[in-house]
């Protein structure tokens, strides 16, 4: 169910790393690359930082730019190349909120080997359903490689690199990915990322939060445990999430996380806001002398922000999905 919810001031998070280029802990030859961080919200150039520092913790001379035509994108440019270990350090504030994100980025200089696999992606935006043409680059020869998009890395096509190394092909953005800027990761062995790049998806699959539930026997005779996960995979700010689970019928609560109330036949928790990327689990015990299945109900709200502008005003709603478990036994 879609609702109108009323405008409001924006509310502020900072930003996510979605893709880079090259992937953490690749090796690189030695030259004076241009380090690239792509996130999921517009870059502060006054406030975001980055530098890079050898093994021993020594700065290493380079510059930071944020892309003056797309402002979720930092490029740090070596401007000294020797062989070594490095970490290139990133501090990224939010344009809007001026809230701020840190990480790390681990990477090495070689003599002798070869530039990292890249992927480039166009358009740069698109609906799902829309077609996207995949080029890469710089992989190993006559290799498929496994093409994810999302968070939760949902297929997206197969590419089998030709004598150089390359590949170009097309795809459709799957029905499920949701809204926001969305990595795309190429794997040659099952998870090992080789290369990333990403693209924005403008009005994507439903819905933008998922949750799973599973159950198993314990921790003491008689009981059950179940694990609720609650995921945003979207780039909108969701606030309000309301956690449902049902007791199961015959069953008693043992306990339950911090923070849940008793309501009826359920239990209920309440997320005041929760942005991109997942929630701490969810537990709840109970006790039961036959197989039992739990079901999670999960309530979530997105508001329009006031002051926005055409296509920067994302839809407020009031929406909802579920997650239910298997049938669960406990040990007796």
């Amino acid at each position: 169910m879609l609702a109108a919810a009323g405008c409001a001031p924006a509310l502020g998070v900072a930003p996510r790393l979605v893709a880079s280029w090259p992937v953490p802990g690749a090796s690189m030859p030695v030259a004076r690359h241009a380090l690239e961080l792509t996130f999921n919200r517009s870059l502060d150039a006054s406030s975001s930082k980055a530098a890079v520092v050898d093994a021993e913790g020594a700065s290493v001379a380079a510059n930071m730019v944020v892309d003056p035509n797309d402002a979720r994108r930092m490029t740090v440019r070596l401007l000294d190349a020797k062989p070594g270990n490095f970490d290139l350090r990133w501090h990224a504030a939010a344009a809007d909120s001026r809230l701020a994100s840190d990480g790390d980025h681990a990477f090495s200089l070689e003599r002798e080997v070869s530039s990292p696999p890249r992927i480039d992606v166009s358009p740069s935006t698109a609906e799902s359903g829309d077609r996207l043409e995949l080029v890469g680059k710089g992989f190993a020869r006559d290799v498929d490689v496994a093409l994810t998009i999302g968070d939760d890395d949902q297929p997206l096509a197969t590419a089998h690199t030709d004598g150089s190394g390359h590949f170009n092909l097309e795809a459709r953005v799957p029905a499920r990915v949701p809204y926001g800027l969305q990595r795309v990761s190429a794997m040659v062995d099952a998870g090992s990322r080789v290369a990333l790049a990403s693209v924005q998806v403008q009005w994507g699959g439903w819905p933008p939060l998922v949750g799973s539930n599973v159950g198993q026997p314990g921790p003491d005779l008689g009981e059950v445990t179940f694990t609720i996960n609650v995921a945003n995979r979207s780039d909108y700010v969701l606030e309000q999430v309301r956690v449902v689970v049902s007791d199961p019928d015959g069953a008693q609560v043992v306990r339950a996380d911090e923070g849940a109330r008793q309501e009826g036949s359920a239990l209920e928790w309440d997320l005041p806001v929760l942005d991109r990327g997942p929630a701490p689990p969810l537990h709840v015990t109970y006790r039961a002398d036959h197989p039992v299945v739990s079901h999670a109900w999960i309530e979530f709200r997105h508001r329009r922000q006031r002051g926005c502008w055409q296509g920067d005003c994302l839809p407020a709603f009031i929406s909802n999905s579920s997650a239910d478990s298997v049938p669960v036994a406990a040990t007796h």
